[in-house]
């Protein structure tokens, strides 16, 4: 069982480490784009680390939300990937971030409406047809809200997954992020999620800056998990139960023991709730 269990990205300052010898560590997530090319060296190094960790793929081009036509072969691309790595979990981030042929920013204010919903519930399930599954759906970190908006993220979440059998890939850190920028309790939002609808979490750093006065966030990934994540995680962990989590780390890599020591982090956070809960 994976449930209780946290994984890293593997990423190629780490490949020779994490596939000469097995890592202690419970799985590994990469990002599908990055492996369409089956004669490279990033797949080279994923069919070797796949014979040691489960593998998830994680997805950032499909552009859910997009009004742009679904890239076939971009689907077919991460069908492959399934075929071959039998992942336990494919994911792909909610954002729309394409129009007229160019890609932008997945943090660009989605439109959360019943008109977009049935949108993004059809491209969705247009997506699981042919891949043959279902996947998780990573809420955004929000900057800005849409002007049109008529529903909140949180419902519109739970009604995507409702009507589209996906799951949810909970990002705390992106909870973090839109909560302070929309002057939103990220706690209620947590508790506004049903705990059986998402299948793994993400938790991950990111830099606060100054900009014409006001506090906003930079969303490379690339430092530790923050001392509000952490506290985010651990009242997740308190009400909801275990799941698949992620360390999330993409710029900046540091040497593979500090981000295992996140891991084991996350790790030791896991036990102390389920032994909590099996006490009480």
């Amino acid at each position: 069982m994976l449930d209780d269990l946290v994984g890293i990205g593997m990423r190629p300052a780490h490949y020779e480490q994490l596939t000469n010898k097995h890592v202690d560590i419970g799985w590994l997530e990469v990002h599908s784009e990055n492996h369409f090319e089956i004669n490279s060296e990033a797949t080279y190094y994923l069919d070797k680390a796949s014979e040691r960790y489960p593998i998830s793929l994680h997805g950032v081009g499909l552009a859910l939300s997009s009004n742009e036509l679904l890239d076939p072969l971009h689907v077919h691309n991460i069908k492959k990937l399934i075929d071959r790595y039998k992942p336990f979990s494919v994911s792909e981030h909610l954002g729309w971030s394409s129009i007229a042929g160019q890609h932008y920013s997945d943090m660009s204010p989605i439109p959360y409406t019943e008109e977009n919903l049935k949108h993004v519930i059809a491209r969705v399930d247009q997506v699981q047809h042919i891949l043959g599954q279902a996947i998780a759906i990573e809420n955004p970190a929000c900057y800005s809200e849409h002007k049109n908006n008529t529903l909140t993220e949180a419902a519109f979440l739970i009604e995507l997954q409702a009507a589209t059998n996906c799951t949810l890939l909970l990002d705390i850190n992106n909870v973090h992020i839109s909560s302070h920028q929309l002057e939103f309790n990220p706690y209620d939002y947590l508790a506004s999620i049903p705990n059986h609808i998402v299948s793994e979490l993400h938790l991950s750093g990111s830099n606060k800056l100054l900009q014409n006065n006001r506090i906003t966030f930079d969303q490379e990934h690339g430092q530790k998990v923050t001392p509000e994540v952490w506290q985010l995680f651990e009242y997740y962990l308190q009400h909801c139960n275990t799941i698949p989590t992620l360390i999330e780390w993409d710029t900046n890599i540091p040497r593979l023991s500090e981000l295992l020591r996140e891991a084991y982090t996350a790790q030791k956070m896991i036990v102390k709730s389920q032994r909590f809960k099996n006490a009480c």
